[in-house]
């Protein structure tokens, strides 16, 4: 069994998608299952996630707000009766549409994963290109899937409300770990936040602005690190927040990747992710491997911070917020350790990417009639 998965880019700059897409693949391919991955090559130098022998670059050549490609078509219509399953990445490019109009062309079984892009709030992002995408190919597309992939039950449920009806395997992405790193045993001098992501107005970072600012004389032992980039405009607004409140324990980290990402993370105390809506949250898992508790929002799916006792999972007003890191601030260092004990010990039981990938495996072999149908389809 030979499955080609395809995505629009594989740019560390485009976040989430990027990276669980060029992880799955890798561990697909590590536990046995053969597996190709295309994508359109960065505009930028050295911004692509990896060069491993798995991945089919074509050139860059996307045209228009959809992202057309000819090279992209071209490959698929060259390569893809050489493939069993096709497993798309991502919606509302024309890569994708591309991707499942030649797989239905050939008679192979198509595999989409949405990666959270018809969360409600998702569908609020760049509206007025998804009320035209939609009826121009988008809601065909969606129908034409013969499985489609949700990593939560809320991201199922946002499927089904949108009126999808055909099988959805719900599965986690995963992180790739051959052991839980050893957690940092020297204590901060001060407690040090972060947040990591891109820069961008769903991710509700001048929420958790206000909050550090509210909490005022509170946080003077503390700091706060903004690390990531995108939009430009947002990020003038939060700096200027930041000068006019003369918060001086705020940074603004830039645009980590690679081991300064990793290292930016493991010198943190927590991770804040105050998002209006999250599919999934890579940043969330890698923290919690790391032994770095969470505080997260109720728009993403990660209730089992309060549940498995490894950070916390609240409504992101500002008073909840405030509250929260105040009640972070004040937890004993030991206490602390023991979240981030109890985040290390969930990742390795649920979040691990070999595991996840085997999963993946069952459900291509039910697509392909050689299994029984996986507890995990709904």
């Amino acid at each position: 069994m030979k499955i080609l998965h395809t995505i629009h880019c594989l740019n560390k700059s485009w976040g989430g998608p990027s990276v669980c897409t060029y992880q799955l693949v890798k561990a697909l391919n590590l536990t046995g299952t053969d597996t190709d991955l295309l994508s359109l090559s960065s505009k930028v130098k050295d911004d692509c996630i990896g060069t491993d022998p798995f991945i089919k670059y074509v050139e860059y050549d996307a045209r228009t707000p959809l992202g057309i490609s000819r090279n992209f078509k071209q490959f698929l219509m060259a390569n893809v009766s050489r493939y069993d399953i096709v497993h798309a990445n991502t919606i509302w490019l024309w890569t994708t549409h591309d991707a499942i109009h030649v797989a239905k062309k050939r008679n192979k079984p198509i595999v989409l994963s949405l990666h959270g892009m018809l969360y409600p709030q998702a569908l609020q992002v760049s509206r007025w290109k998804k009320q035209l995408v939609l009826p121009l190919f988008q809601r065909k597309d969606l129908r034409r899937a013969d499985v489609l992939h949700a990593t939560s039950m809320a991201e199922l449920k946002s499927v089904r409300d949108f009126g999808l009806t055909q099988p959805v395997a719900v599965l986690p992405n995963g992180i790739e770990i051959d052991a839980l790193p050893p957690m940092r045993q020297q204590e901060n001098k001060i407690r040090h936040f972060g947040f990591i992501g891109r820069i961008n107005r769903i991710k509700n970072i001048d929420t958790l602005l206000d909050a550090w600012a509210a909490l005022g004389d509170k946080t003077a032992g503390c700091k706060l690190s903004i690390i990531g980039g995108d939009d430009a405009v947002y990020e003038n607004e939060l700096r200027q927040f930041v000068g006019d409140k003369h918060l001086g324990n705020v940074e603004f980290a830039g645009f980590l990747s690679g081991e300064r990402l990793t290292q930016a993370t493991r010198e943190l105390d927590y991770l804040v992710l105050p998002s209006k809506s999250e599919n999934f949250g890579m940043v969330v898992i890698e923290a919690l491997a790391n032994g770095i508790p969470v505080i997260a929002s109720t728009g993403t799916p990660w209730e089992e911070l309060n549940s498995h006792r490894c950070g916390w999972w609240i409504d992101c007003t500002t008073d909840t917020l405030a509250k929260t890191l105040s009640e972070a601030i004040d937890l004993k260092e030991h206490d602390r350790m023991e979240m981030g004990h109890n985040g290390q010990q969930l990742v390795a039981r649920n979040y691990t990417i070999g595991e996840i990938a085997l999963k993946f495996r069952q459900l291509y072999e039910w697509i392909a009639g050689n299994g029984s149908k996986p507890d995990f389809i709904f």
